[in-house]
């Protein structure tokens, strides 16, 4: 028998919330809009070397080379830094499963196991227990940023950012005062989005939703393999693709690690995967925070399939220490992999069936795996307009509430502290327009890196 104390008795919402307001005296809401820099803040550069020191050195001109084109390529690579730079910043204590890079790029749209269409956090590298002050400051930066690259007006780079925080403090209000299952099933479908825009805007968004639907597996296959002499094998292409034969000495062990993934999935996801047959594996850079590490592509077939070519290309992404660990603690989980996979399963709405985690023990690496492509999606920053930003700062700002209601039993105390005015809206706005500055500085300190020798860049690869 459960017998419940004071300390363990069920508090209604309305008494959490007030829990939440409270927390205003300790940690005001307009304490959030400052940042300056304090004298002991590392060199940012210095923080990048040391998070190099363990990626592959021929492919580190690449990852700086991505970097220094523009203050939010800066931003999208430096995760380090600001994770650094938060940590100074004001919390209130509540803790959440924090995305740990939520930058607007890391957002957008893919396939659920059931092939609907929703929108969610889809990058979880760094994803990790912490302040939930920290995913909501990096978002609206990113925003700030990315408009000021867009050359958009300050107004319309500030509104991008109240539209992200207020859209999150409205979701996290209506999470508070839902069941815990409603919370845990809610998702946002992109035909849920498509139904709210304006002619103009639904057209140009559905064409990007069929975009996406043509990044599959039959797309990588034509893009990434060919075949020689029968047999079908992936490109090489380096420096971004690089095919390791079959007696490399990192393919050996990989296909050593990808037998311990399989472990790690469930019994009818592994009776899936058991159909198929390895066949080819590569490196393959990625993104730009993530050039570096080890990123390999593996090439399966089923050959009972039907067609004779019925492939499934799976990514093992390295997973080292999250940037946050220094700063909230290290991660309960000893295989950094299992840390992402569980963190992205407890706070993505549906994830990759194939996900799962795996380790070279020779080389002491730790790994995960998920489908390569499976109908993505993600906003093209180049061609964004103003009001396009912002209706993505607000389907980022729903989806980021939603992972740390998942993820946090502390929900109604996050909405009380939040509260109904846009007090916290304004000076996350504030901190937003204040960490952009710092961002085109430290970018600028890259480019004077490269430009002394410091750095080595390799543009436009």
């Amino acid at each position: 028998m459960t017998i419940l104390t004071a300390e363990s008795a069920p508090r209604s919402v309305a008494s959490q919330k007030e829990i939440g307001k409270a927390l205003r005296g300790r940690t005001t809401r307009a304490s959030h809009a400052a940042w300056t820099p304090g004298p002991d803040r590392p060199d940012p550069i210095d923080l990048l070397e040391l998070q190099a020191a363990d990626r592959l050195p021929h492919l580190l001109p690449i990852r700086y080379g991505r970097m220094v084109t523009s203050p939010f390529a800066f931003l999208r690579g430096s995760a380090i830094v600001m994770a650094n730079d938060l940590a100074s910043t004001p919390v209130t204590g509540i803790t959440a499963q924090a995305c740990g890079d939520c930058h607007l790029a890391n957002f957008g749209i893919f396939a659920t196991p059931e092939r609907n269409i929703v929108f969610d956090i889809n990058d979880f590298d760094e994803t990790l227990p912490a302040p939930w002050e920290w995913d909501v400051k990096r978002l609206a930066a990113s925003l700030v940023v990315a408009s000021r690259y867009r050359n958009f007006k300050a107004s319309d780079a500030r509104s991008a950012a109240l539209a992200a925080v207020s859209t999150y403090r409205l979701a996290m209000g209506a999470f508070a005062e839902m069941h815990t299952l409603d919370v845990w099933y809610a998702r946002l479908d992109v035909s849920t989005i498509l139904e709210r825009l304006t002619p103009e805007m639904r057209k140009r968004a559905e064409k990007g939703v069929e975009k996406a639907k043509t990044k599959d597996h039959l797309q990588a296959l034509a893009k990434l393999t060919e075949v020689v002499d029968g047999r079908r094998q992936i490109i090489d292409q380096p420096p971004l693709v690089s095919r390791l034969p079959a007696n490399d000495d990192i393919a050996v062990r990989l296909q050593a690690a990808f037998k311990a993934y399989r472990r790690t999935l469930p019994d009818d996801r592994l009776a899936l995967l058991e159909r198929y047959k390895f066949i080819d594996v590569g490196l393959k850079v990625v993104g730009i925070g993530s050039v570096g590490t080890r990123c390999m592509i593996v090439l399966l077939e089923d050959p009972t399939g039907a067609d004779s070519e019925d492939p499934l290309f799976l990514q093992a992404k390295e997973a080292t220490a999250s940037v946050l660990e220094p700063h909230a603690g290290r991660s309960k989980y000893r295989n950094h992999g299992q840390r992402v996979v569980c963190g992205q399963r407890l706070t993505q709405a549906a994830s990759d069936i194939f996900l799962g985690w795996t380790n070279d023990r020779a080389a002491g690496r730790d790994y995960y795996f998920r489908q390569l492509r499976d109908v993505k999606g993600s906003l093209d920053i180049d061609i964004v307009k103003p009001e396009g930003i912002g209706l993505w700062g607000r389907g980022c700002g729903y989806v980021l509430a939603r992972a740390h209601a998942r993820s946090s039993a502390k929900a109604a105390e996050i909405s009380g502290y939040l509260g109904s005015s846009d007090a916290f809206d304004e000076a996350i706005a504030d901190f937003a327009e204040a960490y952009a500055d710092q961002t085109e500085q430290d970018h600028a300190a890259l480019v004077a890196a490269v430009e002394s020798g410091r750095i080595t860049a390799q543009t436009g690869v």
